[in-house]
């Protein structure tokens, strides 16, 4: 795979009828989610044959096409011992957001990654998608537009006419092409004016009126808004606030506070940067609004601290409401433990009462009204401890993972190595380990649980019988891919839905009832 082709980014919109992926090229690819229901593979099949609708997102055995390839596991939540709706997504449209940069005053070349989406709700019909990669950010409409094909032109055999459009060039690779018998128009006109003979005139019987033949609708991207020159530094994060008129952009010691209608001002809410640099000693990892009340704010910083702020406050939020850090003791301090203590990224959940943040061993759940200690601690790769020093030197101690939480709340899903992912419930306690593959029950790069002694020979070692505990899978260090990484992941916003980025593929986990574990 190339990296240019490597998702980046993964969005929902706000109903789940459309998934974005950007990657490293600046590439989006929108996918939208199948108006029909099928209860099984014949039903897929047929719509197959029609043509009509070709899903990109495919089932347990079947093939995904499409740009990034999208693949299927499982089906949609339904009550058990009914057959429910699988959710298939097609292709949609693609189209180039950034291109490749060079600023001049830097001398250092700006890569056309994407690095954030987020999904824009406006009064107009078309779909809105702000994106941005390390310096620029851009607004893009996307809508239907009609494309008409004027045929019935009165163009003489040997004229050079205009080249053809995009809608006649996709019908006429369509159309099959009649074969040709014998000479041509021009051909015959050329060798009547070469053997002396002459043209008819045209009359008004002759002349002929131009028509529109038919209207074809064509999805079309066109770049709204481009708000440029307002970071110093490296842009990483973007949201939406709830009010519909602002936005922040986030980069390692700033957060500014933009407005839709103007692009060339920005206001800065946050500032980090020291009068001198040599005593920077943290900076922002992460920043997003609260989901229901448009003036709070939380960001993350390289301490592992959370910080909520209130912009109705001041101008600049340099004093923080509420401050979450777990407080680690002196003993235990070692020289990676600054390290993996870096939040690289937060969720708040969908009631708004909780953040979720993830570091890099671990995902943290606080509770908005309790700042001492979080609410639950899920391991991750805690297994990795041992390997801190070789992920050091080849620099994957600083990978940034993702994490989320899904639209009820149960599940809590982050990534790691080897193409593996974690997914924690919060009310069962459960703590599955899969791969991002067609049988994500099946990890490759894991070890099989130690078993317990039994209980009947526990008297013999000085202990006490009691009950045998399942102990989780864990991560085959032996042979641990540290260059198989899934970062990013998004939950679907109405059903049970992963969606999971792994190189150029888009995995898609669906929950199974009846099954014992969320994804089986």
């Amino acid at each position: 795979e190339s990296q240019e082709e490597v998702v980046s980014a993964l969005q929902f919109s706000k109903n789940g009828e459309y998934l974005a992926a950007a990657d490293c090229g600046g590439r989006i690819v929108l996918l939208e989610q199948l108006k029909k229901d099928f209860t099984d593979e014949d039903g897929l099949e047929q719509m197959n044959l029609d043509g009509d609708e070709s899903p990109t997102v495919s089932g347990r055995n079947g093939r995904a096409n499409g740009s990034p390839t999208t693949k299927e596991e499982g089906k949609a939540d339904h009550p058990e011992g009914q057959s429910g709706p699988q959710v298939y997504y097609k292709h949609m449209m693609e189209f180039q957001s950034h291109e490749r940069e060079f600023d001049y005053l830097k001398s250092m070349e700006i890569d056309e990654r994407v690095n954030q989406i987020k999904f824009f709700q406006s009064a107009s019909s078309s779909m809105n998608i702000l994106c941005t990669n390390d310096k620029r950010i851009k607004l893009w409409s996307v809508s239907n537009r009609k494309a008409k094909n004027i045929s019935n032109f009165n163009f003489r055999p040997n004229m050079n006419v205009r080249p053809k459009t995009t809608t006649e060039s996709i019908s006429a690779s369509k159309t099959p092409k009649p074969r040709q018998k014998g000479l041509s128009v021009s051909t015959i006109v050329n060798n009547q004016i070469l053997g002396g003979g002459k043209l008819k005139r045209p009359t008004m019987e002759s002349i002929r009126v131009p028509c529109i033949s038919n209207v074809q609708y064509v999805m079309n991207a066109t770049c709204r808004r481009n708000y440029a020159n307002g970071h110093l530094y490296h842009i990483h994060s973007i949201d939406i606030n709830t009010d519909g008129e602002t936005f922040i952009s986030a980069d390692d010691l700033h957060i500014n506070l933009w407005n839709f209608e103007v692009m060339n001002e920005s206001f800065n809410i946050v500032d980090m940067q020291p009068g001198n640099m040599d005593e920077l000693t943290e900076v922002i990892t992460s920043a997003l609004f609260h989901p229901n009340h448009c003036n709070i704010l939380a960001y993350s910083s390289s301490k592992g601290t959370i910080r909520l702020t209130d912009l109705r406050a001041s101008a600049l939020c340099d004093t923080s409401t509420k401050v979450f850090d777990v407080q680690r003791p002196q003993e235990n301090h070692s020289f990676f433990s600054e390290i993996v203590a870096n939040v690289t990224d937060i969720k708040f959940t969908p009631n708004g009462n909780e953040i979720i943040a993830r570091d890099y061993l671990s995902v943290k759940q606080w509770d908005l009204r309790k700042e001492s200690e979080p609410l639950c601690v899920y391991n991750v790769q805690d297994i990795l401890t041992p390997k801190l020093v070789d992920l050091y030197e080849n620099d994957c101690i600083f990978d940034k993972f993702e994490c989320c939480m899904s639209h009820n709340g149960e599940y809590i899903a982050s990534g790691s190595y080897s193409n593996t992912l974690r997914v924690f419930g919060t009310k069962t306690g459960s703590d599955e380990l899969l791969e991002a593959s067609m049988t994500p029950m099946n990890v490759h790069g894991a070890s099989e649980p130690v078993k317990n002694r039994s209980p009947r020979f526990a008297s013999l070692f000085g202990g006490k019988a009691v009950a045998d505990v399942p102990k989780r899978k864990e991560l085959d260090l032996n042979i641990l891919n540290c260059y198989a990484k899934l970062r990013h992941m998004q939950w679907h916003p109405t059903h049970p839905l992963l969606s999971v980025a792994r190189g150029n593929e888009i995995y898609m986990l669906s929950d199974v009832p009846g099954s014992s574990t969320p994804f089986g």
